[in-house]
């Protein structure tokens, strides 16, 4: 079982790289879906090295710090037009905007942007020989041929509980947050990822019981990612506001619309944190038991049900 961790580790690693690779030229090209893959591949990558760190080859902080400088880019370029193609769709609503050519200029300049950061992007050199590094120090530094340091499967499942209770702190800091909430709401949702990726990475090793994880936290993302694209979207049309050329009116009919779509996405996460929690992988994968079966793993027993 030892080695399996690490070879599903190693070969979901490898497979993050290649994707990362194979994409570069297309984002040069701004294609948005590679775009879109590229920056999951990265945060898998991430979440993998973050997890089991401790039992993998060491990366060196400039290879890190690039990496996060990669990620963050990466990130900007995507959010740039995920959201301009929300406020696409408002737009298009049957609704009778006094300055529609000036708001459709507005979410333009959203697509310019991320177009021009993805294009920065693919002509850093950086962003290909980040790859590279991270691919030499993870594939050929001395814990790669010293298999001595492998998880084993006790220590694989006790590094994803670690990342679980992680998640349930930030969702409990969020139920009590106050203003801040948003902000923690957004730390869970990328704590979860973290999460939903670390076990996809092993769960060729660990058997079918890592699907009960993977499915409750792929819920729960996607229900705090509605909610997360509601409150981004808020706050671009609060900076709109006051700009030549928007009506007032419109602005505050967008606002409307954004917040009956936000009430809706909180109305879903406390919906999905009610009936899909996500169970405690020391309990699912040493077990087998599914959730549900366990106190603990019962809805009412989720310190943060009542977000």
């Amino acid at each position: 079982m030892d080695s399996e961790v690490r070879d599903s580790l190693d070969a979901y690693l490898a497979l993050q790289l290649a994707e990362l690779d194979g994409c570069l030229p297309l984002i040069a090209a701004a294609d948005q879906e590679a775009l879109h893959e590229a920056r999951l591949a990265l945060r898998r990558l991430r979440s993998v090295l973050s997890c089991y760190g401790v039992h993998l080859p060491r990366v060196p902080e400039s290879t890190r710090k690039d990496i996060r400088w990669l990620a963050r880019s990466l990130g900007e370029a995507r959010d740039d037009y995920v959201l301009s193609q929300r406020m696409t769709l408002w737009l298009d609503a049957p609704v009778a905007w006094v300055s529609a050519d000036a708001l459709r200029a507005a979410v333009s300049g959203l697509v310019g942007s991320s177009n021009s950061i993805a294009r920065r992007i693919a002509a850093d050199p950086r962003a290909k020989e980040t790859l590279d590094a991270a691919a030499r120090a993870i594939f050929t530094g001395p814990t790669q041929q010293d298999k001595s340091s492998a998880p084993h499967f006790d220590a694989a499942v006790a590094l994803l509980q670690v990342a679980w209770e992680t998640a349930q702190g930030s969702l409990r800091w969020a139920s009590a947050a106050g203003t801040r909430r948003n902000e923690q709401l957004h730390q869970a949702r990328k704590d979860i990822k973290g999460l939903r990726y670390a076990v996809e990475a092993i769960a060729g090793a660990v058997g079918s019981e890592a699907s009960t994880i993977i499915q409750a936290a792929m819920t729960l993302q996607r229900a705090l990612g509605e909610q997360h694209d509601s409150v981004a979207s808020l706050a671009w049309l609060s900076g709109l506001a006051g700009q030549p050329g928007l009506d007032p009116a419109d602005i505050h009919e967008l606002r409307s619309m954004e917040q009956r779509r936000l009430d809706q996405a909180e109305t879903t996460v406390r919906e999905a944190l009610r009936t899909s929690p996500i169970p405690e992988p020391r309990r699912v994968l040493r077990a087998g038991i599914a959730p549900g079966t366990l106190a603990s793993d019962r809805p009412s027993d989720q310190s943060h049900s009542a977000l």
